[in-house]
């Protein structure tokens, strides 16, 4: 059976012993330079010394090399990311649940950003209502809604790292975000009312999903 080349890890491995088993003789060796009297043996011995000092060196460097390619190799081929495991069955209900919650904080967010000083202002707030609605509207459309994949299987997204998902998708500072629950609510009067012939047209677009 032929031999296998070993893999980097031992290839290293090996190198560095050898690195430190040349570094050993060469202190061996000059030390024996060190302590003889005799002229012919010092010249030898020094010779020695001098390969094996040499060796160790090419040893040291090649172990540094191979270092630094498998550093190059990870950067310039980082290894492909895992597939994602397969789309989870719906669940209406978790998905509802989780839009709801989300409204709330991210509308705190809008408000604290977009609250008009006075009634001359532009209704920008308003416009960021209807965004987050159309937002949600189109993020339940996905059964992965409020999940997220974690060693490789599908999980709960935290909730608040969804809050500041969503209004990173409607350029709302990450620190805001962050901050929502120390944010207050808009006042009743700031959030639209729906149309109702919109509704009676429309309908919820997720009741309209579960029932296709």
């Amino acid at each position: 059976m032929d031999a296998t080349l070993p893999d980097i890890d031992a290839a290293e491995a090996m190198l560095a012993k050898l690195a430190a088993m040349d570094f050993a003789l060469a202190q061996h060796l000059h030390t024996c330079a060190m302590n003889t009297d005799d002229a012919a043996e010092m010249v030898e011995l020094s010779r020695a010394y001098q390969r094996i000092a040499r060796s160790t060196r090419q040893s040291l460097a090649l172990h540094a090399r191979i270092k630094r390619d498998r550093v190059r190799d990870t950067r310039e081929n980082p290894p492909s990311p895992a597939a994602p495991p397969p789309t989870p069955r719906r669940d209406p209900h978790r998905i509802a649940e989780r839009r709801d919650a989300l409204r709330a904080p991210v509308q705190r967010v809008i408000w604290s950003e977009h609250e008009p000083l006075d009634a001359d202002d532009p209704d920008e707030a308003g416009y960021y209502f209807d965004l987050l609605e159309e937002r949600l509207a189109l993020g339940v459309r996905d059964n992965t809604f409020g999940l997220t994949v974690e060693d490789g299987a599908w999980t709960v997204e935290a909730f608040d790292e969804h809050v500041v998902r969503v209004c990173r998708s409607l350029r709302l500072p990450e620190v805001a975000a962050r901050a929502w629950r120390d944010l207050p609510d808009p006042p009743p009067e700031a959030l639209r009312p729906e149309d109702p012939d919109e509704d009676a047209d429309d309908g919820d677009p997720l009741a309209r999903l579960d029932s296709a």
